[in-house]
């Protein structure tokens, strides 16, 4: 075989692996699309059951679940163990509704920048700080932008919220 029949031969599969590999994004967003969809309504159901003060809020995230800490002074990463008891605690003082329907959207992979079946979105959220025997009820709405990545098993591994809900219990404290 000469040098031009090999660079003949080495282009011509170069060729056919480039080819081929068009076909399997077509396949990946097939998949991608089925993992977000399937993430979203995971979501959908872990707002239900935040809403309803339930405890199956916390079974929709893996053992070793990371809230981003988005919050003044707020470390880096917050473990799932450290985050449960002060939503229990929440739930006692307040209650929550969401406002519309929430606005799910498809995230992506940091580094690759190709969606990844993660769930991104906004959302607006009434909460309520009830009535007691001196104080009259109060409510205020906020605005949320939050992400959910998920690992392999479907459970929520990472979470970050944005919204000045510093400012809202705050508020609700006044």
């Amino acid at each position: 075989m000469n040098l031009f029949q090999t660079t003949f031969g080495l282009l011509v599969a170069a060729t056919a692996l480039t080819f081929s590999g068009c076909n399997a994004p077509a396949e990946t967003k097939a998949d991608v699309s089925a993992t977000f969809d399937a993430n979203a309504a995971t979501v959908l159901h872990l707002f239900s059951d935040f809403e309803s003060e339930d405890e199956h809020f916390f079974t929709h995230f893996a053992e070793d679940a990371f809230w981003g800490g988005t919050s003044l002074n707020a470390p880096d990463s917050i473990p799932l163990a450290t985050v449960a008891p002060k939503y229990r605690e929440l739930w006692g003082k307040y209650d929550y509704k969401m406002l519309g329907e929430p606005n799910f959207l498809p995230g992506v992979n940091p580094n690759s920048k190709e969606t990844d079946g993660s769930v991104r979105g906004y959302f607006k959220w009434n909460i309520t700080k009830m009535a007691t025997d001196s104080t009259e009820a109060k409510s205020v709405d906020v605005k949320l932008y939050e992400s959910f990545d998920f690992n392999a098993n479907g459970k929520i591994d990472w979470t970050q919220v944005y919204g000045n809900l510093q400012l809202a219990y705050a508020t609700l404290e006044d």
